[in-house]
C-alpha cells in the first residue's frame, strides 16, 4: 500500500506536470551554466565517492599489465583522476593510457589539466573535445566508460555497439546511468528535450542492451544521497536540468522534500542512485 509520503509525492508531481501542460519548454543549461551546477550539485553528493570506489575496485581487479582507458563525456577529469591515480599505485611503473572526450572545451581543459597535475611518467594521457560518435578515436581499450553521459546521445544502442568495436577482446564496457527514481521523475516532467530526444534512463539503456544482442552482465546499483536542501538555484536547475521559472522554485522544493530521508546526520537528503552496465567483448 502506497505512503502518505509517496501519495504527496506524487500528487506534487502531478501538480507540476499540470503547470508545464501546454507551456513551453523550459531553456536548458549552457555549458558552462551546466559544469558550474554539476560541479556544485557533486559537492552536495556522496555519489561520485561512491562511483569512484566502485570502479577503482574493478580496474585494479582486471591485472598489472598495460592498461588503457576511454572516459566518454569525462567532465572536468574530477572522477577520472581518482581512477587513474589508483591505476599507478596499485601497480606502480605499469603503462596506462587514458584518454577523455567531452563536447565542451572548458571541461576538456580542466580534464587535461587534473591528468597533469598526477605529474606520472607512466600515464599518458588525450583528450577530445567532441561529441563520441565524432571522436577520432581508433586505438582499443581495455575499458570505456560512461559516466551520466549517455543521457545525451541520439541513439543509445548504436552508441553501445560503437563503444564496443572500440575494446580489445576481454575489454569491457561500463555505462553508469541513473534510474527514473525520485529525482529522475522531476527531470522527466521538467527537463527539455536534448535535441530530438529525451533523457535516457536505465531502463532505456538495459533495453539498449538487450536489443543490441550485447550480453549484459549483472546490474550493480549504487545507493547514493543528494542534500539539494543545502543547495541553491544553480543547484536546483542542475538537478532538473533547466532553467527553472521563479514561479517553479518552490513547487520543485516542496517536492524534494517529500521525497527526501534522513541522511546520516539526520539532515534531509534526496537518493540519487545510479545503475552500472557490464558487457565484455569476446
Amino acid at each position: 500500500m502506497p505512503t502518505s509520503s509517496t501519495v504527496t509525492a506524487a500528487a506534487l508531481l502531478d501538480d507540476l506536470r499540470s503547470r508545464r501542460a501546454g507551456a513551453a519548454p523550459l531553456p536548458g543549461l549552457e555549458p558552462d551554466a551546466y559544469a558550474r551546477g554539476h560541479a556544485a550539485f557533486e559537492r552536495l553528493s556522496d555519489q561520485r565517492g561512491l562511483i569512484a570506489d566502485h570502479l577503482r575496485a574493478r580496474l585494479t581487479a582486471i591485472g598489472d599489465e598495460p592498461i588503457s582507458v576511454l572516459s566518454v563525456g569525462c567532465g572536468d577529469g574530477s572522477l577520472d583522476v581518482r581512477l587513474a591515480e589508483g591505476l599507478i599505485r596499485a601497480v606502480p611503473g605499469r603503462p596506462v593510457r587514458y584518454v577523455g572526450i567531452d563536447p565542451w572545451s572548458g571541461s576538456a581543459a580542466l580534464f587535461a589539466a587534473e591528468m597533469a597535475a598526477l605529474e606520472a611518467h607512466e600515464l599518458t594521457v588525450d583528450v577530445h573535445v567532441a561529441a563520441f560518435a565524432d571522436a577520432p578515436v581508433k586505438h582499443q581499450f581495455d575499458v570505456v566508460v560512461f559516466v551520466h553521459s549517455i543521457y545525451y546521445v541520439p541513439d543509445v544502442g548504436e552508441t553501445l555497439r560503437a563503444a564496443v568495436d572500440l575494446l580489445r577482446p576481454g575489454g569491457q564496457l561500463w555505462v553508469l546511468n541513473a534510474p527514473r527514481a525520485a529525482l529522475n521523475a522531476l527531470v522527466d516532467v521538467l527537463a527539455p528535450r536534448l535535441e530530438d530526444h529525451r533523457q535516457w534512463f536505465s531502463a532505456d539503456v538495459e533495453r539498449a542492451f538487450v536489443d543490441s544482442g550485447l550480453a549484459l552482465g549483472p546490474v550493480v546499483t549504487l545507493d547514493a544521497l543528494v542534500d539539494l536542501a543545502s543547495g541553491g538555484d544553480e543547484v536546483l536547475d542542475f538537478a532538473v536540468q533547466a532553467r527553472l521559472t521563479p514561479d517553479l522554485r518552490e513547487p520543485v522544493r516542496t517536492y524534494l522534500d517529500a521525497v527526501s530521508v534522513p541522511g546520516a546526520d539526520g539532515r534531509p537528503r534526496v537518493p540519487h542512485p545510479v545503475d552500472v552496465f557490464t558487457t565484455i567483448r569476446h
